[in-house]
């Protein structure tokens, strides 16, 4: 009689391990770092999933030699999970907006506050997105694009090891070579010129002054890599018209005093105002379908939450349970900052913590269907909400909105790209919680430090965004507005709309972008020239070898973007030190 064969133990499933978490917080802390420099200096950050699985996968494949084992799919599908959630939170936080924002107003605001009151926003966010996360991706199995190719990164990287270090060791390279340019254009010994300008005058004033030239940043031409012709054409033409039509006329007429930068984005950021409004709004309003479906996907959620029975498994209930009892501890947190610190009324966070839920489903939905994240618009609707309130209150409030569907987003994205490789859904949520933790840690120093060497509203950090929640929180208190500003915020919002449907059309590649022509008029024309720069230089490598990736060109752009930005850091932290 033969006996059995032995029953192998099945495999240990290696997911949310130690090094796997860490490696994750380490790759989000710096990313994080350097988005709040980026955020600033140009209103776009990278997401960062794609680098950080890269560089997680290239950093343990070299560790192999120390008797190491490199990671594992699960594994740094959480690395990149928690280093994504870290990335972000200088959004959340509102370092690019809200926060900014204030300071243009003189009003303090503590560092502490700043971050606790980010992480509660981006914790309700996380508790929102649980709760989508069914609905969205698995009943409606929604693309959620840039998730899925993050998903499709993972399972090439880890089937193809050559290929993967390949493009890990391009990411490094162009890192590198990004940080090396920005040292030697920001630190000593100043090598490299910060703006080449134009020689000229136009209308009898220097184009110099103008700021018209091309900046000597590898960020800003990587950012037009990243955003494709359109935008990057969109952003020479608001630029244009900015500083070649609309700055020499206000200097003419008298209506801004001096050619400063500063002083022209202040009366800049009212059609700026306009366009974006338009940019944001009207794609949610032309696709009705989606709201729709959002508003059905609230109803649906109710009737499941009063439903007596739960289908879903103990572990998922169990998952719930803990989300929801961090969103109830998000919400009086969010109440007693809000009413110490900030002298928001009670009734005012209640408000906007309903606002925020039912803006991140909305949010969610368009998200997954187009990648594109309409969280700048919800704040817009917040701030709104709140007319008559006071701009602080309008600023934070917008801001409690912004975060939310920001991490919301984020976190689906993980899960889109979690699906993909088998991963579980808990270790995610937990290290999405984790990565938000981190980043909020890291960003509010990050930010102090660059503000303080760099300056807020200069030609080396616009501040794009939060002229605009300045000007929005303005708007909607009533408070004076410069000369023609109204007019000229109201010819934006009509030339957005215009543009913003013509988007819609067959012709629609060919139709500039009504939000990154308002985003040009808040930054230096030589910003503009050198993301025009970086979309054209894509364009032609691409029509010369067809056969390039889209994923290649991705990460010479994540690695330009992160290089500069840990890089100009670097150089705050040393210029506050004294280093330098």
């Amino acid at each position: 009689m033969s006996t059995p064969a032995p029953v192998s133990p099945p495999p240990v499933r290696r997911e949310a391990t130690a090094r796997a978490l860490l490696a994750g917080s380490v790759i989000g802390g710096l990313l994080a770092a350097g988005n709040v420099y980026t955020g600033l200096k140009t209103g776009f950050i990278d997401t960062g999933g794609i680098t950080a699985a890269l560089i997680a996968f290239m950093v343990f494949s070299g560790a192999r030699r120390l008797g190491m084992s490199t990671l594992g799919v699960l594994e740094n599908n959480i690395a990149q999970t928690t280093a994504a959630s870290a990335a972000i939170m200088g959004f959340v936080v509102g370092l690019a907006g809200p926060v900014p924002a204030l300071a243009f107003l003189n009003i303090p605001t503590p560092g502490w506050a700043i971050a606790v009151w980010g992480l509660a926003a981006g914790v309700l966010g996380i508790a929102a997105a649980v709760v989508l996360r069914r609905k969205l991706i698995v009943d409606d199995a929604l693309p959620f694009p840039t998730g899925r190719a993050t998903g499709e990164v993972l399972q090439t990287i880890h089937a193809e090891r050559s290929t993967a270090m390949r493009r890990a060791l391009l990411l490094a390279a162009t890192a590198v070579v990004a940080a090396a340019v920005t040292w030697l254009r920001d630190g000593p010994p100043h090598l490299i010129p910060q703006t080449t300008s134009i020689g000229g005058a136009i209308a009898g004033i220097a184009v110099a002054s103008l700021t018209m030239g091309i900046s000597w940043s590898p960020l800003l031409a990587c950012t037009g890599a990243m955003i494709g012709p359109r935008a990057g054409a969109s952003f020479l033409l608001g630029g244009g018209i900015a500083w070649a039509v609309l700055a020499p006329w206000l200097l003419r007429a008298g209506i801004v005093a001096e050619a400063d930068f500063g002083a022209l984005t202040k009366w800049m950021v009212w059609p700026a105002l306009g366009l974006l409004v338009a940019g944001s709004f009207v794609p949610l309003l032309l696709d009705a379908g989606a709201l729709r479906r959002s508003l059905r996907d609230l109803r649906r959620l109710a009737r499941g939450a009063a439903a007596p029975s739960d289908p879903r498994s103990p572990a998922e209930r169990s998952s719930r349970s803990t989300l929801a009892f961090l969103a109830v501890a998000s919400v009086l947190t969010l109440l007693a900052v809000g009413r110490s610190v900030f002298g928001i009324a009670p009734a005012s966070t209640i408000v906007v913590v309903v606002l925020a839920l039912l803006l991140t489903n909305v949010s969610a939905r368009a998200t997954g269907e187009t990648d594109v994240g309409p969280v700048g618009a919800v704040g817009m609707v917040t701030q709104g909400a709140f007319t008559g309130a006071g701009v602080v209150t309008s600023l934070m409030t917008g801001g409690v909105s912004t975060g939310a569907s920001t991490q919301a987003c984020g976190l689906l994205y993980a899960l889109r790209a979690g699906a993909g490789v088998g991963a579980a859904v808990r270790p995610q949520i937990a290290a999405q919680l984790l990565g938000a933790a981190v980043g909020a840690i890291v960003v509010v120093p990050a930010y102090l430090l660059v503000v303080k060497s760099y300056g807020l509203g200069t030609e080396a950090l616009p501040a794009a965004g939060a002229q605009s929640w300045k000007a929005m929180a303005e708007a909607v208190q009533g408070g004076a507005l410069p000369a023609h500003a109204a007019l000229a915020a109201a010819l934006g919002l009509g030339v957005g709309a215009v543009l913003a449907v013509g988007a819609r059309t067959r012709i629609g590649r060919f139709v500039p972008s009504p939000a990154a022509m308002g985003m040009a008029l808040l930054v230096p024309g030589s910003y503009a020239v050198s993301i025009f720069v970086g979309a054209v230089v894509v364009t032609i490598v691409r029509r010369v070898r067809p056969e390039l990736a889209e994923s290649a060109v991705m990460t010479v752009a994540a690695g330009g973007m992160a290089g500069e930005s840990i890089a100009g850091v670097i150089v705050a932290a040393a210029t506050a030190l004294g280093a330098l």
